[in-house]
C-alpha cells in the first residue's frame, strides 16, 4: 500500500523532485512521495545522500524487552533492543548504481522481526526516544568496545550493559541466532514485544541484522501494540513521530 516517505530535497532541486512525483506538505514544509517502495529508487540520491545505504521501515517499529544479570551488581536488569518488520534498503551496488532490497514477510513463516539498534540518540525519532527514556534505562554512555554510544544501563547500579552481549552473542537474551528449537522457544518466550504501528514510511539511521529464526519473536514472544502518539492515535505519523 503506498504510504508517504518524506524527503530532504534542497530548494535548488525541488523542480526535479516534483517532476518525479514528489509533493509538498505545507504543514511541515517537507517534500514527500506516496508511491510504492520500488519507486523510491527515483529519489535515491536524496534518500541515501552520502551514506552507504538507507533503511526505511514500514508498518511497525518494535521494542523487544528482555532481562540479563548485571555483571557489576549481580542483579537482574531489564534490557531492550529495537526491531524492524517489513522494510526496504536503498544502497549503491557493485556497478556503482542505486539499487533496492525489499524485505517482506514470508508467507510460510508469518511476520518477521529483525533485530536493530541505534548508536546515537539523535538518530532516534523524538517521540520514540522520549518513550524509551521514560520506560527504560537507556542513555548515551561509554563502552570499552563501542566507545560513546546509546546503550542499555543497569536499572540498579547504572553501569552500561554492552550492546553486543544483549543482541549479538549466541546466549544473549534477545538473540535468535541459535539452532536448538527447544532452547529458542524457551528463550524467546521470555521476550516482551511492544509494537508501534507507523502510518508513514520512516527512514532510520539504524543497524539491522538478519537471522533464519527471525520468525520466532512473534511466534513465541508475548506481544502487544502500544500507542506513543501524543494525539492518542493508534498509528503514529511521521509528523508526530518527530514532533513537528
Amino acid at each position: 500500500m503506498p504510504i508517504k516517505l518524506y524527503l530532504n530535497i534542497p530548494y535548488a532541486e525541488k523542480e526535479e523532485a516534483k517532476s518525479l512525483g514528489a509533493r509538498w506538505d505545507a504543514s511541515i514544509k517537507k517534500w514527500y512521495y506516496d508511491g510504492p517502495a520500488k519507486e523510491h529508487l527515483k529519489f535515491a540520491k536524496w534518500i541515501v545522500n552520502n551514506a552507504e545505504y538507507a533503511l526505511i521501515a514500514r508498518e511497525y517499529i518494535h521494542i523487544l524487552e528482555g532481562s540479563r544479570i548485571c555483571f557489576r551488581c549481580g542483579k537482574e536488569t531489564t534490557v531492550i533492543a529495537l526491531g524492524i518488520g517489513e522494510h526496504h534498503v536503498i544502497y549503491i551496488n557493485e556497478d556503482n548504481k542505486y539499487d533496492i532490497y525489499i524485505r517482506e514477510d514470508l508467507v510460510d513463516e508469518g511476520e518477521l522481526i529483525h533485530l536493530s539498534w541505534v548508536d546515537k540518540e539523535e538518530d532516534t525519532p523524538l517521540v520514540l526516544l522520549m518513550y524509551l527514556k521514560e520506560h527504560y534505562t537507556v542513555k548515551t554512555g561509554n563502552s570499552q568496545i563501542a566507545g560513546e554510544c546509546f546503550a542499555n544501563h543497569c536499572q540498579h547500579c547504572g553501569v552500561i550493559q554492552g550492546n553486543n552481549y544483549i543482541m549479538d552473542e549466541t546466549d544473549s537474551p534477545l538473540s535468535v541466532t541459535i539452532a536448538d528449537c527447544k532452547e529458542l522457544k524457551a528463550r524467546i518466550s521470555r521476550v516482551k514485544i511492544k509494537s508501534i504501528p507507523i502510518n508513514d514510511n520512516i527512514q532510520l539511521n539504524w543497524t539491522i541484522s538478519y537471522s533464519d529464526n527471525d520468525y520466532a519473536y512473534l511466534r513465541y514472544g508475548s506481544y502487544e501494540e502500544i500507542i506513543i502518539a501524543p494525539s492518542g492515535e493508534e498509528w503514529i505519523s511521521y509528523k508526530e513521530m518527530y514532533g513537528l
